[in-house]
């Protein structure tokens, strides 16, 4: 259903791209990681329903449909013979900026 979204974020792994979407209200399961540059984690819907975990210097206060622009990154589980994510991966975006539409 979404491997159309998941293949676009693949191809753009290392780039800089622009997505709409709002602040989930709902969390998925989902990989988690922590970046000192980015300490801001957020659920984020897409327009399509795909969910994602963007990360942002700032927290981002806008509850509306909003666009974001930032960089694709691939995360991985750890690799760990008790844990459901070896091998599994996903993709978050570092979120540069974003504004309300």
């Amino acid at each position: 259903m979404y491997e159309q979204t998941r293949k676009y974020l693949a191809e753009n792994e290392g780039n800089s791209i622009k997505l709409r979407g709002k602040i989930s209200n709902t969390m998925w399961q989902h990989i988690q990681i922590h970046l000192e540059t980015h300490p801001n984690m957020n659920y984020f819907d897409l327009e399509d329903g795909f969910q994602i975990i963007i990360y942002s210097q700032d927290p981002i206060s806008c509850k509306d449909k909003m666009e974001i622009e930032g960089k694709v990154i691939k995360v991985e589980g750890v690799k760990n013979s008790r844990s459901k994510a070896n091998g599994f991966s996903e993709y978050h975006l570092v979120v540069d900026s974003w504004k309300k539409i």
